[in-house]
């Protein structure tokens, strides 16, 4: 930097306000690749205060003689006290940070992108992880505010400006929304500035070589060709998430032995209220295989930095899309881990902030195995809650499953090999020989709730996928089942967790194993330990039956493709945990269905001389008046019912002519029905047994099978059922006769 003052310029001061005016944009534009990352943009004003103040700065001691020292002392000195006012935001007493603050800007700012890189995004936008944009705004800043202000080279404070850029580019996702476009901007910004620079110092010099035009043409040609550019690049505003790898440190193998195991108490370990129906709780997931057993690996394999226990901030953004859940969880004091209950993929927590509680600093979360762990273990009071996106159920033999890397194949589980040959056919996808092996071990298989589960070679090998009698525990069933998947070709992995009971507690004996598989979407579903584990009783004495794994594939696929069977004779005395699915065809569930209709059908039609009867019943018991209306009506659904309806809006008196009987019972009906005052309750009974004379002559009128026809015939139900809805009808209490019923009459004596 030149340690020589500007020379004076009458248009210094525009084009000084236009350079710091350049410098706090590009900044800004720098910074906003972290946009992705952070939970709120308060992070640029951290990263904005250094650079208006180093250009304040700048423009203050331009005109010394020994400014760009001065620059440089005062710039170092204050970097600690506006660090902790800029980004730690704890200003001390008047307003000046104390030295214990100072102190921790000076520390924390070498640690802060370790801990920026280690927290999951999007980032809280507080703490010392808010010292990365205020080092990276302060670090660009510092040579290019003197290089704008002080200097007029055309190009050095640009080529600053660009070391920002190449600084945050590691802190920032990988691809940035608008990628492109930012890359358009930020070029034709810096190159037109550039131009507009060299233009002054031409001018102080007074050789002018190129003119306003000139510097416009090379913006156009600079902007032509970056819009060319973003055409041959589209930028779809896919932001890619994957950062800086931090390395795991070492949390999950230390904690590996703390995961709930099995076991046969009935002390509760936790309460979790708001989980979807038949979910279970997810303690921990086991994702890599050593020599010895399944483990909780730091990095999962095949994952890459989203396979890392990193921090956590109350929201995260996870890598499905789904629906979302919330659940509350309650720690009792029987759950000694330090793995944390969870459900799906998390999107928020909140953890209870009482001292000596679990605090959020403490949680470190693992996005690819939906895993969280506490350090210093869960507190036995824990309170919390959280969101999170529920994870896809079920899955069909035909769907695409991810094709697994290196390191998901397992390679300690390459002493499986040898068993798996059977099942590792080329004629097959890689997820049907899993269903395979799976529905092997299922119906060949001996489950024993006590002893061991151990997962050494021998044990999952020799003992159990290569014994005769194969016998092992349910845990063991899923160690060998994800460790044989894996080696098919499908990522897989052991989850420990447990399906909360009654009132969401989950109880000691509650906790369970099941395999994980991994499809092309890179979600993880399911695979159901009713599906792997073995249907038989455990019994000490071997058995004298011989199952050769190759003859049974064979038999298997030349009878059918069904997912399970039982062998013809065996014992169905069934641990509490195997579920027998039986499968049907969809002929099958057709034809039941029509059964089911046709009976439905035959009970109603059956219902229908029982409910004329109580129709009958009802009609004969109430008022004279009453009766002599429905006594009538009687006659008419008898001559519906045989097949000879009359119209109903007719008189009483046209009905019976067309009828061809029961005219002077009509006319009765009438007289009594528009009479001044009320019948004679004799005068009823009387009607009604008239009525049940014309009723008998209607249908002695007709042969055997249309009488046998009227007494199951609907017609009438049906046709008084549409009367009262019409009744009930906007406009439906219109009378267009005057028989329109009995309840609607008006009163005898008015």
């Amino acid at each position: 930097m030149s340690t020589q003052p500007v020379a004076p310029d009458p248009r210094d001061g525009r084009a000084t306000l236009v350079d710091s005016l350049v410098v706090v944009a590009v900044v800004a534009l720098v910074l906003t690749l972290l946009d992705e990352s952070f939970w709120s943009r308060d992070y640029l004003v951290a990263g904005l205060v250094p650079v208006v103040f180093l250009l304040v700065l700048a423009w203050t001691l331009r005109r010394s003689a020994d400014g760009v020292w001065l620059y440089a002392l005062v710039a170092v000195l204050a970097y600690a006290p506006l660090g902790a006012l800029a980004a730690l935001r704890r200003p001390g007493p008047w307003v000046l940070p104390t030295v214990e603050t100072m102190s921790r800007v000076l520390g924390d700012t070498w640690s802060a992108p370790g801990l920026f890189v280690s927290t999951l995004p999007p980032v809280e936008a507080s703490g010392s992880v808010m010292l990365l944009p205020y080092a990276i705004g302060f670090g660009t800043a510092l040579p290019a505010a003197w290089l704008a202000v002080a200097t007029r080279r055309p190009l050095a404070p640009v080529v600053a400006l660009l070391g920002g850029l190449a600084a945050t580019i590691p802190m920032a996702v990988l691809v940035p929304d608008h990628y492109v476009l930012r890359g358009v901007v930020l070029t034709i910004v810096l190159l037109t500035w550039a131009a507009a620079r060299s233009r002054r110092r031409e001018a102080v010099v007074a050789s002018f070589r190129s003119g306003l035009v000139g510097t416009v043409v090379a913006v156009v040609v600079v902007a032509s060709v970056s819009a060319l550019v973003g055409v041959l690049t589209p930028d779809d505003d896919q932001t890619d998430r994957t950062r800086l790898d931090p390395q795991g440190d070492g949390v999950a193998a230390r904690t590996v032995d703390s995961l709930i195991a099995p076991a046969p108490g009935r002390e509760p370990l936790l309460k979790a209220i708001g989980l979807p129906e038949g979910a279970r709780v997810r303690f921990g997931a086991l994702d890599s295989y050593t020599d010895e057993a399944w483990t909780a690996a730091d990095e999962s394999p095949g994952a890459g930095p989203d396979g890392t226990f990193r921090r956590l901030s109350p929201e995260v953004e996870p890598l499905h899309a789904g629906e979302e859940v919330g659940v509350r969880v309650r720690i009792r004091p029987a759950y000694a881990s330090d793995w944390l209950p969870t459900f799906g993929e998390l999107t928020s927590i909140r953890l209870e902030s009482t001292d000596g509680r679990t605090q959020l600093a403490d949680v470190r979360y693992n996005q690819a195995s939906s895993s969280a762990l506490v350090v210093g273990g869960v507190n036995p009071r824990d309170d919390y809650t959280f969101t999170a996106v529920a994870p896809p159920d079920g899955f069909t033999p035909d769907e695409p499953t991810m094709e697994p890397t290196d390191d998901q194949l397992q390679p300690g589980g390459a002493f499986l090999d040898q068993f798996l040959e059977p099942f590792d056919r080329a004629d097959l996808s890689p997820l049907r020989r899993v269903l395979l092996m799976a529905r092997y071990l299922r119906l060949n298989g001996e489950v024993r709730l006590s002893g061991t589960s151990s997962q050494a070679p021998v044990d999952l090998g020799l003992r159990l996928m290569g014994a005769k009698h194969i016998v092992a525990t349910p845990f063991q069933y899923s160690a060998v089942t994800a460790l044989a998947a894996s080696r098919l070709g499908v990522p897989a992995r052991v989850v420990v967790g447990a399906a909360p009971g009654r009132g969401g507690v989950v109880l000691q004996s509650d906790v369970e194993s099941w395999v994980e598989l991994q499809f092309a979407d890179g979600t993880w579903r399911t695979l159901e330990p009713s599906r792997y584990t073995g249907v038989h009783p455990y019994t000490e004495d071997e058995s004298d039956q011989v199952v050769d794994a190759g003859e049974w594939v064979t038999r298997e696929l030349e009878i059918d493709d069904s997912e399970i069977k039982i062998p013809k004779g065996a014992d169905i005395d069934l641990p509490p945990d195997a579920v027998i699915e039986e499968h049907h065809g969809p002929w099958w569930v057709v034809g039941v269905a029509v059964a089911v209709l046709a009976g439905a059908a035959l009970l109603l039609w059956a219902a229908v001389p029982v409910l004329k009867a109580v129709r009958r019943r009802r009609r004969s018991s109430g008022a004279p008046t009453a009766v002599h209306v429905d006594g009538w009506q009687e006659v008419l659904d008898t001559a519906r019912d045989l097949g000879r309806p009359v119209p109903e809006g007719w008189s009483r008196v046209a009905q019976a002519r067309a009828l061809g009987t029961g005219v002077e019972l009509a006319r009765r009906a009438d007289a009594t029905v528009f009479a001044p005052v009320a019948a004679d309750p004799e005068d009823g009974r009387r009607f009604w047994d008239d009525c049940r004379a014309t009723r008998r002559e209607l249908l002695g009128r007709e042969g055997r099978r249309r009488r046998a026809w009227s007494y199951v015939n609907p017609a009438s139900l049906l046709a008084g059922r549409a009367r009262r809805r019409s009744a009930g009808a906007p406009g439906g209490a219109e009378v267009r006769h005057e028989d329109r019923g009995a309840r609607r009459q008006p009163a005898a004596h008015l």
